[in-house]
């Protein structure tokens, strides 16, 4: 008697959700072991073994070819355990940038206290919390409302303070504007790149040759996405893929533009 094929989580989902007969289920929002066995595989064994897994797990291929790449690509060893005869190459071993905590600040990791905001924003008065909430919502195509004028718009009427959240910014023309900002009118700027965007926005800052005084009133930290780490120590790092801006704790801007 032969035994009954092992079916993945989203393989499971998948035919249930074509046939039309069975009817809805609770949604479930547990691991998928299935999933983590066959990422595991390809951290440690490469697309081989990741398609080895699908196959024994009975689960679909749920990554892309990009994701993929990105996790062989990203892939980083554990950390290796310093030479017990005590010899500085084995305890300096493994002691890379990998190891760097996320958070650092640009462009060089900084002392490890971070800096207190200008503001209190934690006592100041919060008047927008009284006010009614709306949204809108823009598209590229709108001749009248261009995204990227938008941005700027927001960035110039900022009285206080900006928050700005970018994969990438190489926008040279918008870091004028949030220099001005800072500079010239006093706006405490918090700015969160990406781990992978800093050498490009590093570059645009050579170019324009700024320097730490321009910096004045803006913090510029680099985040990293969620850690997957495989049980055999292997690991790589998500990427931060959003952009937005909170302008004095009252206007949010969310999306893209090209």
């Amino acid at each position: 008697m032969s035994r009954s094929r092992h079916v993945g989580k989203i393989q499971k989902r998948l035919e249930d959700v074509k046939n039309q007969w069975i009817r809805p289920a609770r949604a479930d929002l547990s691991d998928n072991e299935s999933a983590r066995l066959a990422t595991d595989a390809l951290l440690d064994g490469g697309p081989d073994a990741y398609r080895r897994a699908l196959s024994r797990e009975g689960e679909i291929d749920f990554l892309s070819s990009e994701e993929t790449q990105y996790i062989q690509a990203h892939a980083k060893e554990p950390p290796s355990i310093p030479d017990p005869s005590g010899g500085a190459e084995g305890a300096s071993r493994g002691l890379d940038s990998s190891s760097l905590q996320s958070g650092t600040y640009f462009p060089m990791a900084s002392e490890s206290i971070e800096p207190a905001l200008l503001h209190n924003w934690t006592w100041a008065e919060k008047p927008y919390l009284k006010e009614k909430s709306s949204a809108t919502v823009y598209f590229q195509r709108d001749k009248h409302n261009n995204i990227r004028d938008l941005v700027r718009r927001c960035i110039s009427r900022a009285s206080q303070v900006l928050v700005i959240l970018m994969d990438v910014f190489t926008d040279v023309e918008i870091f004028c504007d949030i220099l001005e900002a800072a500079n010239k009118r006093g706006v405490f700027i918090c700015v969160l790149l990406d781990q992978g965007g800093v050498k490009p926005f590093q570059e645009m800052c050579d170019k324009a040759q700024i320097c730490d005084t321009h910096l004045k009133n803006i913090s510029i930290r680099s985040v990293e996405g969620k850690v997957y780490r495989a049980k055999s120590g292997r690991k790589f790092v998500g990427q931060i893929q959003e952009k937005f801006i909170i302008s004095d704790w009252r206007v949010v801007l969310s999306g893209s533009y090209r």
